[in-house]
Order: C-alpha cells, then sequence, then structure tokens
C-alpha cells in the first residue's frame, strides 16, 4: 500500500499529472467513438457495462442485436476497457490526492482504486460472455449483473472522497479570509 502511496504522490506534482488525464482521455474518446458506431451497427443498443442488472434475456437481446460487424466493434470496446478502469482510478486517484494529503489523508487516495477493481471483475465476465455467445450460462449472466451492480457500489464509495475534498476545498475557497 505504501509503494502504491508513493507512486501516487510521485504523479500528483507539476506537469506530469497530465500524462494520466491525457492517455485517460484518448482511451475514453475512443470507447465513446467505438461506441457511437456500436449503436449505428446495432440499431441503438449499447453496451451492457451500462446497465443496473440485467437477465439472460438481456444479454442474447443486446448481443444479438450486435451481428459479425459489431461484435467487432464490441471486442474493440472490451480490448480498450483493459485500460480505461485503470486510467480513471489513477486521475481519481491523483486529484483525491491532491486534495487530502495536505489535511494528512493521503491514504484516502487509494479508494478510486477499488472502482477500478469492480470494473475489471464485471469486464471480464462480459468477456466470457461474449466470448461464448450465443452460450449464455445463467450463472456467469448473474455473476456478471451482481459484479456490475458491486462496480457501481465501488465506484460510489471509491469516488465519496474526491467529491468530499473537492467540496471541502471549494468551502475552504469561498470562506472569506479572516
Amino acid at each position: 500500500m505504501q509503494a502504491l502511496l508513493r507512486l501516487i504522490s510521485s504523479l500528483s506534482h507539476g506537469w506530469v499529472i497530465a500524462l494520466p488525464f491525457l492517455a485517460w482521455g484518448l482511451v475514453f474518446g475512443t470507447i465513446l467513438l467505438t461506441m457511437s458506431q456500436l449503436s449505428a451497427a446495432s440499431g441503438g443498443y449499447g453496451i451492457l457495462d451500462f446497465d443496473f442488472g440485467y437477465s439472460a434475456a438481456r444479454v442474447a437481446e443486446v448481443f444479438g442485436s450486435y451481428g459479425p460487424e459489431g461484435m467487432t466493434l464490441y471486442a474493440r470496446i472490451q480490448l480498450l476497457d483493459l485500460f480505461n478502469p485503470a486510467a480513471y482510478a489513477l486521475c481519481a486517484a491523483l486529484l483525491t490526492y491532491r486534495l487530502w494529503a495536505p489535511r494528512g489523508r493521503p491514504a484516502l487516495s487509494l479508494f478510486p482504486l477499488l472502482a477500478a477493481l469492480g470494473d475489471y471483475a464485471e469486464n471480464l465476465t462480459l468477456f466470457l460472455l461474449a466470448k461464448g455467445y450465443p452460450a449464455l450460462p445463467e450463472w456467469l449472466v448473474s455473476l456478471s449483473s451482481s459484479l456490475g451492480l458491486l462496480k457501481i457500489g465501488l465506484m460510489v464509495v471509491g469516488l465519496a472522497p474526491l467529491v468530499l475534498g473537492a467540496a471541502l476545498w471549494l468551502i475552504d475557497r469561498l470562506r472569506p479570509a479572516v
């Protein structure tokens, strides 16, 4: 844990902090572009990552709408999603560190990493579902759906220190000097 804090600390200063944000912007921008192409190819369907739970019927509906072109685009999104959770978690960790280290709580910067862990767990099961499609084992769909809900919970917990730290920072800036 100390090694992670040292890494976050070293990346949160000067111009170096911009590098993870540029990387995440590139990855996420490419995901968004590919998602728009997937939506066009599938008749308006997106990806399951944004559903709040899903059934085997929903997975079959979404994957079935993709067709060969859509499955190729979805594979590209899954490849990019190998980098996306790490990139956004690192960016959130850096900002959280900048907000909490001066308050003596640098360890709060590790919380955003929870969101990435949840995202990776769901991504693995979605990869397995896509790889095995049209076979959709009920246990895997259920696990994937549950991990998707867990991911959302971990994102809330993981980003709470960032949101609270930003609110405290803003309050400090708006408070009149005495």
